[in-house]
This record gives C-alpha cells, sequence and structure tokens, in this order.
C-alpha cells in the first residue's frame, strides 16, 4: 500500500541519522559477503562456525528476492547483521528474523540504527508493519522492543523453535514473545516508564534468593494493572545456575501465558524489570 511521502521523508531522516550517532553506515549486503554475515551471526550466536543461526546460501536466496538482507560497516568493518523477509499480511508485512551486532560494539545504537534502517527499507516498499520474536526472559530486549521501539506484544509461543544447540539457546526451551511495531507513524520512546505503584498487581516477583515467585492466582477483580517481573540478567543465570534459569522460563511462562489469554495487554517493560501489564 502507498506509504505518505511525509512518513518516507522522517524514516529516511531518522535512519541517517541514528547510524550517524552510531558510527556506522547500513546498506544492503552482496552475495559474496553473505559468508562474512553468517560468519558475524555464528559469532554472537556463540555457534560453530559451520553451524551457525544462518546459511550463506539462504541469505543470498533472500537477497535474490529482494528481502531485507543489510549489514552495518565502521570503515569497511562489518560489525552487525539484519535480515527480515516479507510475511503476511501480504503486501504490508515484514518478519525480522535475526538481528547480531559484535560484542565490541554492544551499548552503541548500533542495534537501533539497524532497526531504523530496516523501517526506512520497509516503508519504502509499502510494508506498513514489521513483526519478530525475542526470548521474553532478555530484559535488555524487552525494554528496546517495548519501550523503546513501541512494539506490541501479540503472542506468547512456548519452545518457539525447539531445541536449539547454539552458546544461548543449548539447554533450555526457546519460548518467545511475538511482537508487531506499527513503523508508519513510529517513533523512539526515550522518556522513562511511568512509575511503579500499589495499584499494580504483582503476579511474578524476585525473592531475596533471586528465585521466581508467582502470586497464589490471578489478579482480583477490580486491578486494572499487573506487572511480571524477570531477572536482569537471564544470561548470567543461565551461566551460574541453569536450575535457577529454568524455573524463571517456567514462571514467566504460567504467568504470561495466563495473562494474554485473560485479555491482559502488554503496555511496557521498565527498566527496574517489569512487564507493566492492562486489562484490555
Amino acid at each position: 500500500m502507498p506509504v505518505p511521502s511525509a512518513a518516507l521523508d522522517v524514516a529516511d531522516r531518522d535512519a541517517r541519522a541514528r547510524a550517524r550517532a552510531a558510527g556506522v553506515e547500513i546498506r544492503k549486503l552482496t552475495p559474496d559477503e553473505a559468508p562474512d554475515a553468517c560468519s558475524l551471526l555464528a559469532d554472537v550466536w556463540d555457534s560453530d562456525p559451520r553451524h551457525g543461526p544462518m546459511e550463506a546460501s539462504l541469505l543470498i536466496a533472500l537477497l535474490h528476492c529482494d528481502n531485507y538482507v543489510s549489514g552495518a560497516f565502521d570503515h569497511g568493518r562489518m560489525v552487525g547483521v539484519c535480515v527480515g523477509f516479507f510475511a503476511a499480511p501480504i503486501g504490508t508485512g515484514m518478519h525480522s528474523h535475526i538481528a547480531g551486532v559484535i560484542r565490541q560494539y554492544a551499548g552503541r545504537g548500533v542495534g537501533t540504527a539497524l532497526k531504523l534502517h530496516q523501517r526506512a527499507w520497509a516503508l519504502h516498499r509499502g510494508v506498513t508493519s514489521i513483526s519478530w520474536t525475542y526470548d521474553p526472559l532478555v530484559a535488555r530486549n524487552a525494554f528496546f522492543n517495548l519501550h523503546l521501539l513501541g512494539a506490541r506484544v501479540t503472542q506468547y509461543v512456548p519452545d518457539f523453535y525447539g531445541e536449539m544447540s547454539d552458546g544461548i539457546n543449548d539447554g533450555q526451551a526457546t519460548d518467545r514473545l511475538v511482537v508487531h511495531w506499527a513503523i508508519v507513524s513510529s517513533t523512539l520512546n526515550t522518556a522513562a516508564s511511568v512509575p511503579l505503584d500499589a495499584r499494580e498487581f504483582v503476579v511474578l516477583e524476585m525473592d531475596q534468593a533471586r528465585e521466581p515467585v508467582l502470586a497464589s492466582g490471578p489478579p482480583p477483580d477490580g486491578f486494572t494493572r499487573c506487572r511480571v517481573a524477570i531477572p536482569d540478567d537471564i544470561a548470567l543465570f543461565r551461566t551460574r545456575d541453569r536450575g535457577v534459569a529454568a524455573r524463571w522460563r517456567l514462571a514467566a511462562r504460567e504467568a504470561l501465558v495466563a495473562l494474554l489469554a485473560d485479555r491482559w495487554v502488554v503496555t511496557d517493560f521498565d527498566r527496574s524489570g517489569y512487564y507493566r501489564l492492562e486489562r484490555n
């Protein structure tokens, strides 16, 4: 569908500004660069380079069909990759499958720059909504997706990918939240979240031993807001005590699946480690 020219201008401007602020150039990859992109993603996912999360042949096929396969470069060095493909609804939808930035560039805004480049690229092709999945226990991704970008949670899928053997997902269920990002009028939200208060029912909390503690039941009638805690660094939990990490997986799954089924809507993620929800 046609996208207003004003929206295209804003998206292009924002993408250029974010890339400039991150100190990178973002552009479409060439087929010859596909192996390097796969090696970068394998390193980010702590995988055997021969069995990383993407294959060069698949990237080349996606490029050939004019899907989104782009890289971020610092003076010619590839430091980030983002891959997406057209999806339902046909003509206006895109699914962003994977994005990664090398560790040395974490925290420099390269991921945000890639996402805004993807938004501008998609808008120029009539796409108005981009979907993707992420691990609901990874707090930094929850904040980026829900607070900064303003993406909307539409589904919780237990064990979305099944068993995976990379260094991030090995030995645990691959639960994912599905989010959709309406990109025509989206803006980055740099404001702080609304402060937590006692009128929010606490469905899942962390105790002093950093274990998950579920409420004995759903939010009672009369509560219109609630919150669900997750660890501030689940990767550290997985390294130190996989049992605790697994218990957090099951507790967050139980809480969020039940709330979404009961028509609660995720409205934000607070930096203090809480999903914020309101009754629909």
